[in-house]
């Protein structure tokens, strides 16, 4: 892979060094606004912290003043010592790193477009798979995120409290691992050679608003060279010289906001050519994390005893749907996915007349489709409820989840077009759009258009 150098820098990145301080926060709104105005207590000072609302004017003021953009941005020196970084990673198990999947292809008609794409060499390990896997590992790691998650708040000027925890990662790029350019919550293209997020396509997850990378260690410790995390240059096709790259360096921290504003990528981590250890392979470890302001987006660590199915959505249907029909064309849909986004992904049965079962490969998941008909199980109408289970010793893995979401958005198409062959009229054409339009956003992905 080349990676082409170009006679501008990146606009300087500031760097914060971690120190304790005591804190403390008063906001206030008057009742006549949204606005709330916040002032933050510290060792350093007072100063104003920004609420939600100010945050994201100054956010969306960059495409006017650029000299925003440091605000947006940045590295902070050990957010965590050595010894914590190094007992937390020996309580890293191995063995549930799974590959890491994309939440989209590149688009081969549209080659300017960006999507963000699976790359080689990256796989990733879950809270909840560490949770499964590693008692000692995952209390660490609680303490960590939460240490990581104030520290970003703080550093981009967010008033106490403002950011939840979207998804949480431990990352491994092994040789070759590497990230193009991309936004964390738009789909960016190049017009003119300039990025831009287009509208025509939904991003997965278009609430996220910052996120954050940890180095947990460094090209010694990990037996690599290369794998920099770097700010793509927005207005030159996103190519960044390599002076642009963050240096790695254990407990270093760099922290962002989640648009346009921030094309962002890695260099390719590469065996180490000398003084290296031929048997060890090279892994760069990194935490990544991703902030949302809507705390019903946040991330669950809870505990739970229960196997019992979480119902993922139902879908009122038409009067007079041949329900029989309905489920073999559904069936032979799945059917025809069962090897998509790899051979033997998923696994349909038929349980009992009207219920279909999709198992994961992974087997931490499947989901359930039951076709209930008008006056069975006491409703009124037809409907579709679909469910995710679960049991109470392995949660659902990262890459279940994404393709869960990427499986439910296909059928709820093909129930689309299901419907569009039947004769509805207009109210009950609208009236089952909008259900399918509130299926899909009470799955965990967006559909990638």
């Amino acid at each position: 892979m080349k990676w082409r150098a170009l006679p501008t820098l990146l606009l300087p990145i500031p760097s914060i060094l971690s120190a304790p301080s005591s804190s403390s926060t008063e906001c206030v709104n008057d009742g006549t606004s949204a606005d709330t105005s916040c002032k933050s207590t510290d060792s350093g000072g007072d100063h104003d912290c920004m609420d939600r609302i100010k945050f994201q004017k100054l956010v969306s003021s960059f495409q006017q003043d650029e000299s925003v953009l440091p605000r947006l941005r940045g590295t902070i020196d050990n957010v965590l010592s050595e010894a914590d970084i190094a007992s937390f990673v020996r309580s890293l198990p191995h063995a549930p790193f799974v590959e890491a999947s994309g939440y989209d292809d590149d688009d081969d008609e549209n080659p300017n477009g960006r999507a963000y794409a699976a790359p080689m060499g990256y796989s990733a390990v879950g809270i909840k798979e560490l949770k499964s896997s590693s008692s000692e590992a995952y209390r660490k790691l609680l303490r960590i995120r939460e240490r990581v998650r104030s520290t970003t708040e703080k550093a981009l000027d967010l008033c106490p409290g403002s950011l939840y925890i979207d998804f949480t990662t431990v990352s491994q790029k092994t040789d070759g691992g590497a990230h193009r350019p991309h936004a964390d919550n738009c789909i960016h293209y190049f017009d003119d050679g300039v990025a831009a997020c287009d509208a025509t396509r939904v991003h997965p997850y278009p609430n996220r608003v910052a996120a954050s990378i940890l180095y947990l260690n460094d090209p010694d410790s990990g037996n690599y060279e290369g794998g920099q995390f770097y700010f793509a240059n927005r207005t030159n096709h996103g190519h960044v010289e390599d002076l642009g790259a963050v240096q790695i360096e254990a407990g270093k921290m760099i922290y962002f906001t989640s648009g346009i504003e921030n094309l962002h990528g890695a260099l390719p981590v590469l065996s180490r050519a000398g003084g290296g250890i031929e048997s060890v392979e090279p892994k760069r470890l990194a935490l990544a994390m991703w902030y949302v302001f809507d705390p019903s987006l946040r991330e669950s660590t809870e505990d739970s005893d229960s196997n019992d199915p979480t119902e993922i959505f139902t879908l009122l249907l038409p009067d007079r749907v041949d329900m029989d029909s309905l489920l073999h064309y559904i069936g032979t849909y799945i059917v025809s996915r069962q090897n998509k986004p790899i051979t033997g992904a998923w696994t349909v049965s038929k349980y009992g007349d009207a219920i279909l079962n999709v198992l994961f490969k992974d087997h931490s998941a499947m989901f359930s489709i039951n076709f209930v008909g008008p006056h069975q199980n006491n409703v009124s109408s037809s409907r579709i409820v679909v469910e995710r289970h679960t049991d109470t010793n392995r949660r659902s893995s990262l890459q279940y989840m994404l393709q869960e979401s990427v499986l439910l958005h296909g059928i709820l198409d093909e129930l689309s077009k299901f419907m569009s062959e039947r004769k509805l009229d207009g109210n009950q054409r609208v009236t089952f759009n909008d259900e399918v339009e509130g299926a899909r956003k009470k799955l965990p992905a967006r559909q990638a258009s």
